[in-house]
């Protein structure tokens, strides 16, 4: 049995739509991002990411009391609940500090540790992506496909970080980027979305990730068609992730993970 055949899985699919709402209204307050703070890790935060995630963990709290919460800006709370809420505010804090829109805020359900339940909202754009285990991906209600290659030369690429590339990947990077026919740079879970739409046919992270990053990827680019793992091959789940490859198909997805770690 699917999570999409769970008795709670229609209520969970509303309020996570509930909690996508209410982070796009915080954020089409401002579209740029103004004052920010770095962080240990050299990447920046605003005042929006942690009143953002504030309010959503409020709203999760006052819901679902019992069920865990892994935020990017704050410590997790009951991490080892059998359903735990994971989201990354603003997912790209960058282009939204420097006013470029492509910053989307990602949430995820998991269930035992597997993400079920994943929603990419992009505020500026006003898309909507939802992925839910067993269903059909959607983009603002529209069932959503992958482009279906499965060849990686002629394919294109969107490649989230760029600055943030593993060792192991590097050599494997360069490699990727020159075979296939384009790529674009820093459209980090936009970019994912747009693979569930077809626009592009690989999309990926090397490093300098989290859990709130890429949970929310794993049902949309599963109910579109495509495969999605972590670097080595093996499932995104609630762990640490070292990398996230997604692509268009399996047969691609396994092209892809063998041109990176050659």
């Amino acid at each position: 049995m699917t999570f999409s055949d769970h008795p709670s899985a229609d209520d969970f699919i509303a309020f996570i739509d509930e909690l996508a709402d209410a982070a796009r209204a915080l954020l089409s307050e401002r579209h740029e991002g103004g004052r920010f703070e770095t962080k240990s890790d050299r990447s920046p935060v605003t005042e929006f990411d942690r009143g953002i995630e504030r309010a959503l963990r409020e709203r999760i709290a006052e819901r679902f009391p019992e069920h865990g919460i892994i935020g990017e800006e704050f410590p997790p709370e009951r991490a080892d609940a059998e359903y735990v809420w994971i989201m990354d505010p603003i997912d790209g804090t960058k282009s939204f500090v420097a006013g470029v829109p492509v910053f989307t805020t990602l949430i995820a359900l998991c269930r035992d540790g597997v993400p079920v339940i994943g929603v990419v909202d992009a505020s500026v754009s006003r898309d909507r992506w939802l992925g839910v285990e067993g269903r059909p991906t959607t983009l603002n209600g529209v069932r959503v496909r992958t482009s279906g290659r499965t060849e990686l030369d002629g394919a294109t690429l969107a490649w989230s970080q760029p600055d943030h590339v593993l060792d192991e990947h590097r050599a494997g990077y360069g490699s990727l980027v020159e075979r296939v026919a384009w790529s674009v740079f820093g459209s980090a879970s936009y970019g994912f979305g747009r693979l569930a739409s077809g626009a592009v046919d690989v999309a990926a992270y090397s490093g300098g990730i989290g859990a709130y990053d890429v949970c929310a990827l794993v049902p949309i680019i599963e109910g579109a068609g495509g495969a999605i793992s972590d670097g080595d091959g093996s499932p995104i789940t609630i762990r640490q992730p070292r990398a996230c490859v997604a692509a268009a198909t399996p047969e691609l997805h396994a092209r892809v993970l063998s041109e990176l770690s050659a």
